[in-house]
């Protein structure tokens, strides 16, 4: 037919088509006025012989039927047309578990051979498919060549890599998908099994193949019998904990292979071990639990490393260890009062410090007065008696804070102890000390450790300790930008603030100042030789802060505020400045340095964001600082190794930020640390991380043919291991076609045509006439 409408050859298609363009409704109009017209051509000649009635419907037939196809107005349409090649999409696991030991070499390495020996297949297929290769290992990528593939993908994820060949392809345009794996799915195919013609897939798998349409084959690599290997499958614990309480962590290790074994399983913070357990081996079982428990000493971020045996002969040691960090916060702030006597100041400082949630006050009050001391005995004073070894030697060092509030150490038999509190302040805890009649050189702590880190010198003279005015402090200039006396983060409304606070009464006197001391707020009148005497200062020594305030009336700013309409927010808001201060408070260190994330996928950008304040706590614009990152590690034999990374010199913006970004090539645990040299001091700070590989990958390393067999099953494809090749897998041919040109020849415009339907109506118009039907 094609050559009738075709003589030059330029089309390969041909079909008939209706050209009328009249809709369905029309034709059946037509079609039963046809009838009509047939049924009335017999109906008339029902008289007539049976030749000539037949004769008659015979011409009435074949004119109707001329006159309707005219009516159709049919025709041929000739096409230029080319077939479309379909699909063929190979999936290639690339994750880390396909860089394990296969049958061969490394199963990546099998699964490269297995390609190269099949390639004639290949190239046999792409007559009719189109073959396009992909890595797969929590998505699906496309790869030019499979050849240079690597097995470095961080999770094996194939129904999320079957997901974007269904969004990729539309399912007429796929003639088969081939997936290359070991099937130590991580994701939710994971949990398919294949048991015979019995198949348990996730729902979702099922709805993904249906999708598809196209079979689903898959090719198995790895070894038939696992290697052997134990691992660390799972690790539990809180991202925060608190210090000095009991940390918990929870693991879980998986032995495979081995029937007999005992090997440590170990915690570790740093260099430090926290516990070791024994890992004990028993036939038949293949996980075993283990929990540690610690309490921490200290805030801060660490690095933890926990770590089990290599067993004999064991050839995937990266499972063994699994580093992660925790950062150690105060659970509540520990605070030791000691007190001298009741007071207002005593009373409102107790109570601002029970009202703080966040707060674990340890109060102690001496209930006597120098007039009962004859009158009874000391023991008999006291409502407990006064436990000085317990306090300061047992529990010194779980305190945060030790306040002295008008208490004298003299009579309690706690000259012995002094020296530890000064130790304990030179080590990082804080100290305050309030003013009162048995304060400072009032309470004898001239010449004894406490005055070795006090913010000011005593005086021996012992005329004229306590004076009695009334004044308002001043801030200084230091004081204006000090975190414990910003009382509001605008200096024009803090001066205001300061201006109005109500009267302070009284001042122990002082003679000097101790070295570093930073001196916040003083009198307004009264002198310390060429200097404001100073009624608020503060000092570090050695890794402690000491604050010191030279006046015992520091609750009028919250009572009389409150007599006179105000409020005592800035009474709390000073005692929880210097509190945050004394404490170390992270948010107010002068520099600090802070990684965007605790743990980092290998490859993945760190940034690193410096913050400097200056003296004065306001940004340090254009400041030099170091930047030094390093990293720790441990050696096949467990040994601990570091190295400096990089070194980087810059200067603060004018936000008093410095931004470093780098890409970490190697696991480990990397410390950042920073470096301001202000001349007279230098101070750093330190945070830490951890670049490792997705420790799911490697959690279990035995290869599982039976996920891929079911996923074979449910996408009614064949499941085969990397020696069966690829020869004679099931494809649906293409049937997608391209049409190039197309041309429309009408049938019903032809002159024949035209006289065929005059000749048989005007025949039997004759013979009706001559057979007197007319």
């Amino acid at each position: 037919m094609l050559d009738w409408f075709d003589g030059s050859g330029d089309f390969n298609a041909a079909h008939f088509l209706l050209l009328s363009g009249y809709n369905l409704a029309w034709i059946i109009i037509a079609g039963l006025m046809t009838a009509a017209v047939v049924w009335l051509a017999w109906h008339n000649g029902r008289e007539l012989p049976r030749k000539r009635r037949w004769t008659l419907l015979g011409l009435r037939i074949m004119a109707v039927v001329i006159l309707f196809a005219i009516f159709l107005q049919p025709g041929v349409r000739l096409e230029n047309v080319t077939r479309v090649r379909n699909h063929v999409a190979v999936l290639i696991d690339s994750s880390r578990s396909m860089g394990l030991p296969g049958e061969g070499a490394t199963r990546i390495e099998d699964v490269k051979a297995m390609l190269a020996d099949q390639a004639s297949t290949i190239e046999g297929w792409r007559a009719d498919h189109q073959v396009d290769f992909f890595a797969v290992s929590d998505q699906a990528r496309p790869i030019i060549d499979p050849q240079t593939l690597e097995a470095n993908g961080d999770a094996t994820r194939l129904l999320t890599g079957l997901e974007d060949i269904a969004a990729r392809f539309r399912p007429e345009e796929l003639a088969a998908v081939i997936v290359v794996s070991d099937g130590a799915d991580n994701g939710a195919l994971g949990e398919a099994r294949a048991q015979g013609n019995v198949v348990l897939a996730p729902p979702a798998a099922v709805s993904l193949a249906r999708r598809l349409k196209a079979p689903i084959h898959t090719i198995f690599t790895g070894p038939e019998t696992p290697p052997r290997d134990v691992a660390i499958s799972k690790v539990a614990y809180d991202d925060f904990a608190f210090v000095r309480n009991v940390v918990s962590i929870e693991a879980q290790v998986q032995v495979t292979g081995y029937d007999s074994l005992n090997l440590p399983v170990t915690l570790r913070r740093g260099d430090t071990v926290l516990g070791t357990r024994s890992l004990v081996v028993q036939p038949g079982t293949d996980s075993y639990d283990f929990e540690f428990e610690f309490v921490p000493d200290k805030t801060g971020k660490a690095v933890f490393t926990l770590e089990v045996g290599a067993g004999p002969n064991e050839r995937v040691l990266v499972n063994n260890r699994r580093q992660f960090v925790i950062r150690i916060i105060r659970d509540k702030i520990r605070v030791l009062q000691v007190v001298g006597r009741p007071s207002w100041d005593e009373r409102f400082l107790r109570k601002l410090l029970k009202k703080n949630p966040n707060v674990n006050l340890i109060s102690f009050f001496i209930l006597r007065t120098g007039a009962s001391i004859d009158m009874a005995a000391r023991d008999e004073l006291s409502l407990i008696p006064f436990p000085t070894q317990e306090l300061f030697e047992e529990q010194l060092g779980s305190f945060d804070l030790i306040i002295f509030q008008n208490f004298t150490y003299r009579g309690y038999q706690m000259r012995r102890y002094l020296p530890f509190i000064r130790d304990y302040v030179k080590d990082g805890g804080g100290f305050a000390m309030l003013g009162g009649d048995l304060s400072y050189a009032s309470g004898g702590y001239l010449g004894t450790p406490i005055a070795e880190f006090l913010p000011f010198a005593l005086p021996s003279d012992r005329s004229e300790l306590i004076t009695e005015d009334r004044y308002k402090a001043g801030l200084t200039a230091a004081g204006r930008r000090h975190p414990i006396t910003a009382l509001s983060l605008v200096p024009e409304e803090n001066d205001a603030i300061w201006q109005g606070l109500p009267e302070l009464v009284g001042n122990n006197k002082v003679v000097g100042l101790r070295p570093d001391t930073v001196v916040l707020a003083t009198h307004p009148n009264r002198m310390m030789g060429d200097e404001p005497f100073p009624v608020v200062a503060a000092r570090k020594f050695g890794e402690g802060r000491v604050l010191g305030v030279t006046t015992d009336s520091t609750w009028s700013w919250a009572f009389k505020a409150a007599a006179d309409g105000g409020d005592n927010r800035h009474y709390y808001k000073f005692w929880g400045n210097a509190i945050r201060w004394l404490i170390k408070d992270p948010a107010l260190k002068p520099v600090r340095i802070e990684a965007d994330r605790d743990r980092y996928p290998l490859g993945a950008e760190v940034t690193l964001m410096t913050r400097v304040v200056g003296s004065d706590w306001a940004p340090a614009v254009d400041t030099p600082l170091t930047i030094t990152i390093e990293r720790e590690w441990l050696d096949v034999g467990g040994q601990r190794q570091s190295e400096v990374v990089q070194r980087i010199d810059g200067r603060t913006s004018e936000t008093g930020e410095h931004v470093v970004r780098l890409t970490p090539e190697k696991d480990g645990a990397w410390s950042a640390t920073a470096r301001v040299d202000r001349g007279e001091e230098v101070i750093e700070d330190l945070d830490v991380f951890v670049v490792a590989p997705d420790p799911i990958e490697m959690r279990h390393v035995a290869a599982r043919d039976d996920t891929l067999k079911a996923l074979a099953q449910i996408g009614n494809g064949e499941s085969r291991s990397l020696s069966d090749g690829l020869d004679n897998l099931a494809r649906v041919e293409p049937d997608v076609v391209k049409v190039n040109r197309r041309k429309d020849v009408p049938l019903w415009s032809s002159a024949w045509l035209l006289l065929i339907a005059i000749l048989f109506p005007s025949l039997e118009w004759l013979l009706r006439r001559r057979w007197g039907l007319l």
